[in-house]
């Protein structure tokens, strides 16, 4: 069923791209024109250098949200055994899943919640790539504003 959700999820936003003002017949009349394709990819082009910071952080927030349910998915079978027999998870609060997300794409890593299954240390181990990508663009974005031209 989680699957379906994020199925639906992905064509409700692969709709809003494909219908933009960047994908209509206009402009796919004048990508052709100069030999471009109007597709996603160039939809998306056309966000970052119109509205870099929006982008940025509409990419960043919905990255961190997903990554963070799916982080808290992995981890909530593993429940970490007290010596009074009782037991407790660091994901049981979907904040500190977030949390741990947070640290990892900004590469801070203060190590207070650390994934346990091998799974959860592969999102982990996307997190941080992905954060580099996500730093980077950043970057990027905050030229671009910035730019004196």
């Amino acid at each position: 069923m989680l699957v379906f959700m994020f199925v639906r999820l992905f064509f409700v936003y692969r709709s809003i791209v494909n219908y933009s003002i960047y994908t209509d017949a206009y402009s796919r009349k004048v990508c052709k024109t100069y030999g471009f394709t109007s597709g996603v990819r160039f939809s998306y082009k056309c966000h970052l250098e119109n509205h870099p910071g929006t982008f940025v952080f509409v990419i960043f927030i919905g990255t961190v949200l997903i990554l963070s349910y799916i982080m808290r998915i992995f981890e909530i079978p593993y429940y970490r055994h007290n010596k009074d027999g009782t037991t407790t998870s660091y994901f049981d609060n979907y904040f500190n899943s977030v949390w741990l997300v947070v640290v990892t794409i900004t590469t801070v890593g203060y190590g207070e919640y650390v994934p346990q299954t091998y799974a959860g240390k592969w999102v982990a181990m996307f997190d941080a790539l992905w954060g580099s990508f996500m730093v980077s663009l950043l970057v990027l974005s905050t030229s671009a504003i910035f730019d004196l031209s």
